[in-house]
């Protein structure tokens, strides 16, 4: 009894441990989480300067997650497809219908590897503790 409860907490703990995503080397990553969890046929926008998407990325075929974790779900995303030069652009969407208030966001892949995003929220949060600190002060309703 005793072993299966520690192998039981052990697998969870690993669960969680593996949940909780970091880009691997050169790459970046955009977290997302939505109050309602409903992620079926959101996607992220991606493109370099000027306008170009990157392989693979259409806006009527945005790129879907790479995968899911305990804050919700993420996109890794190679940085040298950005050109080089540092900048990160994207959107989330589904459809027509864009999060942090429809604007083009971006943010700086050379100094910020991974970035954190709450649905009906504008702001980029570089830290998962600044996203949930930002969720709490706020709540889903």
């Amino acid at each position: 009894m005793l072993k299966t409860l520690i192998t039981a907490v052990i697998a969870l703990a690993a669960g969680s441990a593996m949940a909780q995503t970091t880009p691997p080397e050169g790459k970046i990553g955009i977290n997302y989480n939505r109050c309602d969890n409903t992620y079926d046929g959101w996607g992220a926008h991606l493109w370099k300067d000027p306008g170009i998407p990157i392989p693979g990325v259409e806006w009527q075929k945005p790129m879907p997650p790479t995968g899911k974790s305990d804050f919700g779900v993420y996109w890794h995303a190679d940085f040298a497809e950005f050109g080089g030069k540092g900048k990160v652009n994207y959107i989330i969407h589904k459809g027509d219908t864009k999060e942090q208030g429809g604007r083009d966001m971006s943010f700086d892949g050379k100094t910020v590897k991974e970035i954190w995003v709450l649905n009906g929220d504008r702001k980029i949060y570089t830290s998962l503790d600044d996203a949930k600190k930002a969720r709490a002060e706020n709540p889903c309703k």
